[in-house]
């Protein structure tokens, strides 16, 4: 019962991380759409038994997951979740590049339900729900849509309510269920698309009258919760369906402490397959383990694994094949060593994690520039007037290392970053200081690097990221 609790008290800690960030200018907003979705769920009861109701309720922050995108959140980043082999890049919310993501988070969602715990399986539904909902936004919706900001927020998030809804099951299998989203969500398109044409004369007006405009906005609204019941209703009754009996993996992940994050949890990927979780923290840090978490997978194909565990902070480790047959629940434990210099707060700093794509690191993006690549790593969560060294060891010393310092403005207000650049040329391994501010609290690392430097690990051996107070 304590373990439960402690994984309990972290859920609610992270909805309220992620609720103290949520965007200014979102569609509805998600959170009362997806609310209004569970309300009339016919098996709730049901859902909230098998997988707490915390976890549960939790979906109205984790459907905020993809406009977090690269956001540190705390006991995991919102790429953990967003960011998976079928879809190993962040898509476009509107129509039409966001179709790209319903087949793939469809599945995934599934498969969590299927083989993780609960907080696993309900945060991997976020970006699902998320998705599906965007559609039901009329500037999402109507492609190329003037108005965005006035269409998804001209609208009273008190009035979304469907109660008496009767939520409709897509399909009894997962294709069938799969094509039946995929139809219903194209009927919401129409739906909002209608309705992105009869607001935008009202919202183009010299003086437009919003008064007039939110019962427009409204009708899609709760058009979007009903989608959103349908696929909630749909994806609960078919992932938490009886299976037969698989294979099961377990264990506990000890790891070096991570400075003003130590609840910070674990991935643990099955190599070359889909399978992946997160060990989320069970114990407080003690003289044995500086951080502790624990991981399940249940209902996997029995088989030979090879299980790589890997936690900000702390080295990657793969282990020896280990061999799953069905009915047999297996342990493996994990002990992860941590990084040189200790403490460091860039995830996947050496660039050696690549469970995604074989020539993009996780936790990293690259982007082609003229005189040759961009990498960047995820962002990284400081603390206002939180001082950090900040340095590289060099493979290449024609590659430019760049610590930047970023604020989230307001509407209407702009902060310029702060940034600091390792000189060109310089002895490696070199280092700098820079120290954050009540404004700027978000440090992201850039690399630049020349075009014949095939990956990240051709230009560097390791970046960091320190805290020193």
């Amino acid at each position: 019962m304590k373990k439960l609790s402690r994984v309990c008290l972290l859920s609610i800690a992270v909805a309220a991380s992620i609720l103290s960030i949520e965007p200014a200018m979102a569609w509805g907003p998600h959170g009362r759409i997806t609310e209004a979705a569970l309300e009339v769920l016919p098996d709730l009861e049901r859902w909230n038994h098998l997988l707490g109701k915390d976890n549960v309720d939790a979906l109205v922050h984790y459907c905020l997951l993809p406009d977090l995108r690269g956001r540190d959140l705390g006991a995991f980043y919102a790429d953990d979740y967003l960011l998976i082999r079928a879809m190993p890049y962040h898509a476009g919310h509107v129509m039409p590049g966001v179709q790209v993501t319903f087949e793939p988070y469809f599945h995934r969602a599934l498969q969590a339900l299927r083989t993780e715990n609960p907080v696993n399986a309900c945060r991997q539904l976020g970006p699902l729900v998320h998705f599906v909902e965007d559609v039901g936004a009329p500037p999402h919706a109507k492609e190329k849509c003037p108005h965005h900001t006035e269409l998804e927020n001209w609208v009273d998030a008190g009035q979304i309510s469907i109660r008496g809804y009767q939520p409709r099951l897509l399909g009894r299998t997962d294709q069938e269920a799969l094509e039946g989203m995929l139809a219903r969500i194209a009927e919401v398109v129409k739906f909002s698309t209608e309705r992105a044409d009869r607001a935008l004369p009202l919202v183009s007006a010299k003086s437009p009258d919003r008064a007039q405009v939110e019962p427009i906005i409204l009708e899609s609204a709760l058009e979007s919760a009903r989608l959103t019941a349908d696929v909630l209703h749909t994806v609960f009754t078919l992932g938490t369906a009886p299976q037969e009996e698989g294979a099961s993996l377990s264990g506990t992940v000890t790891a070096a402490e991570l400075p003003g994050n130590n609840d910070h949890g674990a991935r643990i990927v099955l190599i070359g397959t889909d399978y992946c979780t997160l060990a989320t923290t069970v114990a407080a840090p003690s003289a044995e383990a500086a951080w502790q978490g624990t991981y399940e997978f249940h209902h996997l194909p029995a088989g030979d694994y090879r299980v790589l565990a890997y936690r900000v902070g702390s080295q990657q480790v793969i282990s020896e094949p280990v061999a799953l047959a069905k009915g047999r629940p297996a342990r493996l434990d994990f002990s992860l060593a941590p990084t040189e210099p200790a403490g460091n707060l860039v995830d996947n700093p050496d660039g050696r994690v690549r469970s995604l794509q074989e020539d993009v690191p996780d936790h990293w993006k690259v982007a082609d520039t003229e005189a040759g690549r961009l990498w960047t790593a995820s962002a990284i969560r400081t603390r206002p007037n939180q001082s950090h060294r900040c340095g590289a060891v060099l493979k290449d010393s024609r590659s430019k290392v760049r610590f930047e310092l970023q604020g989230t403005p307001k509407k209407g207000e702009t902060i310029e970053p702060t940034s600091a650049a390792l000189a060109p040329g310089q002895a490696s391994p070199a280092e700098l200081h820079l120290t954050a501010d009540d404004r700027r609290t978000t440090l992201v690392v850039y690399i630049e690097v020349p075009r014949d430097c095939a990956t990240l690990s051709d230009a560097i051996e390791r970046v960091w990221v320190v805290p020193t107070d």
